[in-house]
């Protein structure tokens, strides 16, 4: 008897990065998708997000975790 195994979907991973921008004197957690990531990054190379990712702080498969420990989210 052989077993077959279903296909699985890729699982989503959600990153959270300190972040700063002007009009926060501080740096803050901002979660964000994975597949979201490369647009925000345009955003930012291009000057329609004034915004700067420092150090990754987190990266996990659960969206839970991640909303945890961001303080914004951009999904």
């Amino acid at each position: 008897m052989s077993t077959t195994t279903a296909p699985t979907l890729p699982l989503d991973l959600y990153r959270v990065y300190e972040a700063t921008d002007p009009f926060h004197p501080q740096p803050y957690l901002l979660g964000l998708r994975s597949t979201r990531e490369r647009r925000l990054l345009e955003d930012i190379n291009s000057g329609r997000r004034l915004m700067r990712l420092g150090r990754l702080v987190l990266e996990t498969t659960e969206l839970a975790l991640a909303r945890a420990h961001s303080q914004t989210l951009y999904l």
